[in-house]
């Protein structure tokens, strides 16, 4: 089976400027825009990581657009999730080809999904290619979904490259609260001896990423995971 990498994880925030500045000024971490979605009434700023990963730090940012019933009941979740605090929301890993995104695909009986990824504030945009494709199968179980970049010039980690007030050279570890056999089978033997996973309490989902610096300390980001929540919401939306 092919080694995955990891792509991206995400950070759901109450409101996208000052969350991103707090991490800034808590951590040192810089960002850059990433743009919004049409699909969706949210929209992110990217802090780039080592290994092409990033932290897609996302908000609601459209209180008030009429949205088809699912997409809207998916907006009002996530603003109480996050009106208190940050929340976890995703991981997600990276094929390195369309054929093993297919392979993704295949064995875990979802399919590719093909469909507009950000829009940038230059008038540019992205496409999203991501596998299984059913957010039940994947974040509502705090496991990740699969994405493959077929140019990744334009991969969010590289659109802006920056270096952080504190300088990166790894991700460290990442927390999950998962069984450690069930994140196996979903995402292989190679992937997940190669992934600095630590298995952590708390239920399903990310809960931690730590990053190692030049300077050999470790900047650690932690919040609780939206996975439960986002099973819940699954299971009424059903």
């Amino acid at each position: 089976m092919p080694v995955y990498d990891l792509d991206h994880v995400t950070l759901g925030v109450r409101h996208l400027y000052e969350s991103a500045e707090r991490l800034r000024r808590e951590t040192g971490l810089r960002s850059h825009e990433g743009g919004w979605l049409q699909v969706m009434p949210t929209a992110h700023r990217v802090i780039p990581l080592p290994g092409d990963a990033f932290i897609n730090v996302e908000s609601v940012i459209d209180h008030y657009a009429e949205l088809p019933p699912g997409v809207g009941a998916f907006r009002t979740w996530f603003e109480q999730t996050t009106r208190q605090a940050d929340h976890w929301m995703t991981w997600n890993l990276r094929a390195r080809s369309y054929a093993d995104l297919e392979e993704v695909a295949r064995r875990l009986g979802g399919e590719v999904v093909t469909s507009q990824g950000a829009q940038h504030p230059d008038g540019s945009s992205a496409t999203t290619v991501m596998a299984p494709g059913d957010a039940g199968m994947t974040w509502a179980r705090g496991l990740p979904n699969w994405y493959y970049h077929e140019d990744m010039s334009g991969h969010p980690a590289r659109r802006a490259p920056m270096t952080h007030e504190r300088p990166l050279v790894a991700v460290a570890w990442l927390e999950i609260g998962n069984d450690p056999a069930e994140v196996e089978e979903h995402v292989g033997k190679e992937t997940f001896d190669a992934l600095p996973l630590r298995f952590v309490s708390g239920g399903p989902g990310l809960h931690g990423v730590g990053l190692r610096t030049e300077d050999g300390e470790e900047i650690a980001v932690r919040a609780a995971s939206g996975a439960a929540g986002l099973a819940e919401f699954a299971a009424r939306a059903s």
